[in-house]
């Protein structure tokens, strides 16, 4: 069967564009992603104002296919933080639930932008919720009895249960945080750890409405996996990040949040900073070549050490100078092509030894606050 010459044509220049967006795609492509990643990291972590003056300085990326989608991604971030043009989206079909999750928005918008911890402020944020609630004749109490006790969150978790929600709230990284949501499901997991296995509910969040202050800041990039509960032995996971049949999931989540859950209960003071470096030093025993360096490049991408209470970047950069210190006799170790030469088996070792370690310190005290 003969091909036209017009349709010859035209499949060869189809076929040089992809050969040419191959090959071009390739240039630069690990380290323009990997740098682009660690302003969203910036994002996620809290520092806006970081972001902002990262982009200043980046004009472009090289790779385009990594430049096309970091312009795309600089308009949205102007839009929401510097123009405010933005007009948020309504997904709960809820006017109070849709108001209520507009009034963080707004209060995420100011504060993420301020680059000090100890400048950020949730007066305005509680204020906006006293008078809503006040305004719109959602309590019998006075203004200045809802002001002192508005911040306890009891109330406003009231009036979004009663409209058919369920809601929880956190503080992280010196921030207020609400999470609302509508539908879930639960199903029972038995998970092997180093000294127990644990029987655990995990309740899969399917309706999310407002999920955390690094969704909103990073448009979904990055977010808030999951949460456990000691009290009722409960996992609470965001369903729609998870591959359930993934090693992401199993290992990820069940036994990162599951170490958080047993560690509740056996070592009551430890800080946040320190169940996260636990965590994150289990799931690294756990994974295998198909996870492990992506987790090592996420963890990388994500350390700093400048602040202990945002617990995540912390603990993100004493695992892998702990690890680096190992595996490579040297500080921190942020070259991700030199921890590819480095064999799962190698690195899931060192992660027990850190494991162990830090067991060794804990049964010796189990009422401290820190190990790192």
């Amino acid at each position: 069967m003969k091909i036209k010459k017009k349709t010859r044509n035209i499949l060869i220049i189809v076929i040089s564009i992809l050969i040419t967006l191959f090959f071009v795609g390739r240039h630069n492509f690990e380290r323009d992603r990997q740098s682009f990643r660690e302003i969203i990291v910036s994002v996620a972590n809290g520092d806006v104002k970081k972001a902002f003056d990262t982009i200043e300085e980046r004009k472009h990326f090289s790779n385009p296919i990594v430049n096309f989608i970091y312009h795309t991604w600089k308009k949205k971030m102007h839009a929401r933080f510097i123009s405010k043009e933005e007009v948020f989206e309504n997904t709960s079909g809820n006017k109070i639930v849709n108001d209520i999750s507009n009034i963080y928005r707004e209060y995420w918008r100011v504060e993420l932008l301020k680059p000090k911890p100890e400048n950020r402020t949730d007066s305005t944020l509680y204020n906006n919720i006293t008078d809503y609630i006040i305004s719109n004749k959602l309590t019998k109490l006075s203004k200045d009895s809802l002001r002192k006790k508005i911040k306890d969150d009891s109330l406003l978790k009231e009036i979004i249960e009663k409209e058919g929600f369920k809601v929880d709230f956190k503080f992280r990284n010196g921030f207020q945080e609400i999470f609302i949501w509508n539908k879930e499901s639960t199903k029972k997991y038995e998970v092997i750890l180093p000294k127990d296995t644990v029987k655990t509910t995990v309740v899969f969040i399917e309706g999310y409405h407002i999920n955390g202050y690094d969704e909103f800041a990073t448009f979904g990039d990055s977010q808030v996996g999951g949460w456990a509960i000691k009290e009722s032995a409960t996992l609470y996971c965001n369903k729609g990040t998870y591959d359930l049949n993934s090693e992401i999931f199993e290992v990820s989540y069940l036994k990162h949040e599951s170490l958080h859950f047993t560690d509740l209960n056996n070592y009551p003071n430890l800080s946040s900073t320190d169940l996260e470096y636990r965590s994150k030093v289990i799931e690294l025993m756990y994974c295998t070549k198909g996870t492990i360096y992506d987790r090592i490049s996420e963890f990388v991408s994500g350390a700093n050490k400048a602040d202990r209470k945002n617990s995540h970047p912390y603990a993100n950069y004493v695992l892998i100078e702990n690890l680096s210190k190992l595996l490579f006799n040297s500080e921190f170790n942020s070259d991700i092509n030199q921890w590819k030469k480095i064999s799962v088996d190698k690195i899931n070792k060192a992660a027990k030894s850190l494991y162990e370690s830090s067991e060794n310190i804990l049964r010796k005290n189990n009422s401290l606050k820190e190990i790192i």
